[in-house]
């Protein structure tokens, strides 16, 4: 068992490390230095107002931005992140209470929630977390993890 888990530990680094190298060229230069531009804006402004007003004034050079799965069928909100590597990345969550455009629970076997819906629903809290570990804004509400 030791084995097997060794050898999957192995495979995915090396498979991380390889796709890393070719993406490296193509990903933004934004990362974990995005925070202060983050931090500088009046975040607590955005609680109540729709997901894009928030997308809209977010630094560019974003890396991904997907949805964040709460439990089968539902999520929490969506996430936006910047960063360069595993440990330089710097990730903004947006909670969402009340969906009021996407269809949730979703059960269907793609699970696939708009995210043009997404940016239309009303924000109830905002975390700002970096390297996947630390959060460095919003984390002293236990409602939103």
């Amino acid at each position: 068992m030791k084995k097997i888990i060794l050898l999957l530990f192995l495979v995915s680094h090396y498979c991380a490390n390889a796709s890393g190298n070719s993406n490296k060229i193509n990903r933004p230069v934004s990362d974990t230095t995005v925070i202060p531009q983050i931090l500088s804006l009046q975040l607590l402004a955005y609680i109540g107002q729709p997901v894009d007003s928030l997308l809209n004034v977010l630094p560019q050079g974003f890396d991904k931005r997907s949805f964040m799965p709460g439990r089968i069928g539902y999520i929490k909100g969506i996430y936006q992140s910047y960063g360069t590597n595993e440990i330089n990345i710097c990730t903004v969550e947006i909670f969402i209470d009340t969906f009021q455009h996407l269809i949730t629970p979703n059960y269907t076997p793609a699970r696939n929630w708009n995210m043009n819906f997404a940016k239309l629903e009303t924000i109830a809290f905002i975390k700002v977390v970096k390297n996947n570990v630390t959060c460095v804004y919003g984390c002293s509400n236990p409602n939103y993890y």
